[in-house]
């Protein structure tokens, strides 16, 4: 009996959930929520290098109550999902529904309302954990 509590120990304190392979969410922690931008009003919108809309307000109360700097950066979906891939950002917002072409090559969030999800690199699964949770604290805050 004492050999299976050993094994069990062994195994539960070499596990680390949620896993990061790639570090995301420590790495914005380091340095900045690095925040891919589809223009898509009202969900985001640019002008003159200023980003605005729903999402944008939504990523920029999530770093402030995560303790993290945000940058974000314009681009098309295609440009912004093969960042994700590279894992040279963390996050794509921009109006983007559940039933997205990305779901293969990117990993989602739950939807923020009934439809609308935010992209992130495939298996950064405490960078979701974080943003999943803020999903779900917005949600108990709306009437």
């Amino acid at each position: 009996m004492t050999k299976w509590k050993i094994i069990l120990l062994v195994c539960l304190t070499s596990c680390v959930f949620p896993k990061d392979p790639e570090n995301s969410f420590e790495e914005a922690r380091r340095n900045e929520l690095l925040v891919g931008v589809v223009e898509n009003p009202p969900f985001t919108m640019v002008e003159d290098s200023t980003f605005s809309g729903s999402e944008v307000e939504m990523l920029q109360k999530f770093a402030t109550k995560e303790g993290l700097k945000v940058s974000f950066r314009e681009g098309s979906e295609s440009k912004l999902v093969k960042q994700l891939e590279e894992f040279e950002i963390h996050v794509v917002i921009g109006g983007i529904t559940k039933k997205t072409i990305w779901k293969k090559k990117a990993g989602m969030t739950v939807p923020y309302d009934k439809e609308h999800v935010y992209l992130i690199p495939k298996g950064e699964n405490r960078l979701l954990k974080h943003l999943e949770d803020f999903i779900f604290q917005q949600k108990k805050q709306q009437p």
